[in-house]
């Protein structure tokens, strides 16, 4: 049996080789003599080959011939004015079985294997180039070059649509992102597959939401020294143009979100804006409903719409007068454990570091925070316990808080109202941070100590809460092993133990002492 299947494997690889040499043979044959042509049927029957090297080696040959005959002008939609009918036929014969492999490689595409995906896809934009260098279209009057934007348009929508397996193939399409002509006419074609496609299903939008978070506009053109990175144009015919570019941006994402989102979508398209996508809109204003809409939803979408809203306010002059009474609401336990939590307290200490914040509002979020203190991890309880220090540090007239007479007697007499959002009405500048004062009771040293910065005089400079951010449980423990404790402070009885006998109150102790 193991003889026999040795047997099978030399055969198949000697076959294998043999392919290899044919199809070498032929491709060479194709390129000397016109002669040959009839070639390209036999190595377009190996696209249909079980064996994804033969398929792979066809594709490759098929690229050599195809982008050879487009170079001597054999696959032009017009040939020569004195072009003889036999010319013409087989230039006609030539276009499509053109058209043919150009299919093929849009069905490979969407190939379980990755590797025949990216030979596809390589191999398509290989087309690309040299028919953006040599136009099979006849030049319109006074033009000298002419981008095939069909082809690119074509591979746009195959690619979009496939189902499984996407990503490899979408980024390995990232590293032709990065030529300027590409760029500009990508950005053309996606909004028009966008307006034309009519299946822009969840499938589509994930894959152009892959697409479009890594695609980055620069606003000048390269400098004289610098040389301009293009494909398949030349400098004498393309030129950057940022506003057209921007133009084409805006178009993809106004309709982008016309379409209904999934919740995981929704999400990815809201952590893409602030960086990605408001800079480089047209009219960034108009993303206004849709940021207003998703602050409002509450929860881990508020959080992420929170960013962009608040550079609408900055940059864009938007106004929202409840903007913080919004922002306050979002303090509710469940903040403390979204997947977002860093950043959102990033950008809710960048809102109180507003010199305009009145001391009544530090107050409420002062008061809230220390609140949400005593049901927080051990994690994210230094960074509560900072952040309110800094808002007390900002606003010297909190100190207060941190020894209200009125409220030292019973935690129950708190007039604070937790459930109220109104900034005023909750009552935080008539409570005290007795909160923290617990805090210092806490199992955990670490939180312990900290807690008792309301014992002490404040510090001038604030506590960097960027370090807090992203602690975790393991830091804490990490740095409790590291601690450094006296031996001799160290207990190790419940009672401290007057001679070698049995602790006081246990039954064996009337039996032995010693």
């Amino acid at each position: 049996m193991a003889a026999s299947s040795r047997k099978r494997e030399s055969f198949k690889k000697q076959n294998q080789r043999e392919i290899f040499e044919s199809i070498k043979l032929q491709t060479k044959e194709v390129i000397q003599s016109r002669k040959n042509i009839n070639h390209i049927i036999d190595i377009q029957t190996n696209l249909e080959s079980d064996d994804s090297s033969v398929v792979k080696a066809s594709i490759k040959a098929l690229d050599k011939i195809f982008c050879h005959l487009t170079t001597n002008g054999s696959l032009t939609e017009e040939g020569p004015v004195l072009e003889k009918d036999a010319d013409k036929k087989v230039r006609e014969w030539s276009r499509e079985r053109y058209q043919e492999f150009q299919d093929h490689l849009f069905k490979l595409i969407a190939a379980e294997q990755i590797s025949l995906q990216e030979q596809a896809l390589v191999s398509l934009m290989h087309l690309l180039q040299v028919e953006g260098q040599h136009p099979l279209q006849k030049l319109p009057e006074g033009k000298e070059h002419l981008f095939p934007l069909d082809l690119l348009e074509k591979l746009m929508v195959h690619m979009l649509s496939l189902e499984k397996e996407a990503a490899p193939v979408l980024t390995r399409f990232q590293e032709f992102m990065e030529y300027e002509d590409i760029l500009f006419h990508l950005l053309r074609v996606l909004g028009k597959v966008l307006k034309t496609n009519s299946k822009v299903d969840e499938t589509f939008l994930k894959n152009l939401i892959h697409l479009l978070e890594h695609i980055t506009l620069h606003e000048s053109p390269p400098k004289e020294e610098e040389k301009s990175k293009l494909f398949c144009s030349s400098k004498q015919h393309f030129r950057w143009n940022y506003p057209q570019a921007k133009k084409y941006f805006s178009a993809i994402w106004q309709q982008l979100l016309k379409h209904p989102l999934t919740p995981g979508l929704y999400k990815r398209v809201l952590v893409l804006l602030p960086d990605k996508v408001l800079p480089y809109l047209e009219k960034p204003l108009l993303l206004t409903d849709f940021l207003m809409e998703s602050y409002r939803i509450g929860g881990a979408v508020s959080i992420l719409a929170l960013h962009g809203v608040f550079l609408l306010m900055q940059n864009y002059n938007l106004e929202y007068p409840d903007f913080y009474t919004k922002l306050y609401a979002l303090l509710e336990p469940s903040v403390l454990f979204v997947k977002y939590r860093a950043r959102f307290f990033y950008l809710l200490d960048l809102f109180m570091t507003s010199t305009h914040v009145p001391e009544y509002i530090a107050a409420a979020f002062a008061k809230r925070l220390s609140r949400l203190a005593l049901v927080a991890p051990p994690n994210v309880l230094i960074l509560l316990l900072h952040f309110v220090g800094n808002l007390l540090i900002r606003h010297r007239g909190l100190v207060r808080l941190t020894h209200n007479p009125e409220n030292q007697t019973d935690v129950d007499d708190d007039p604070y109202i937790m459930s109220e959002n109104d900034l005023v009405a909750c009552k935080a500048t008539e409570s005290s941070l007795w909160e923290i004062k617990t805090l210092q009771s806490h199992a955990l040293p670490e939180i312990a100590n900290t807690a008792k910065f309301i014992d002490r005089e404040l510090p001038k400079v604030e506590w960097d809460i960027s370090q807090d951010l992203e602690l975790t449980l393991e830091d804490l423990l990490e740095k409790e092993l590291k601690r450094k404790i006296p031996e001799e402070d160290i207990p190790i009885n419940f009672e401290k133990p007057t001679k070698f006998a049995c602790v006081k109150h246990e039954k064996l102790s009337v039996y032995f002492e010693l």
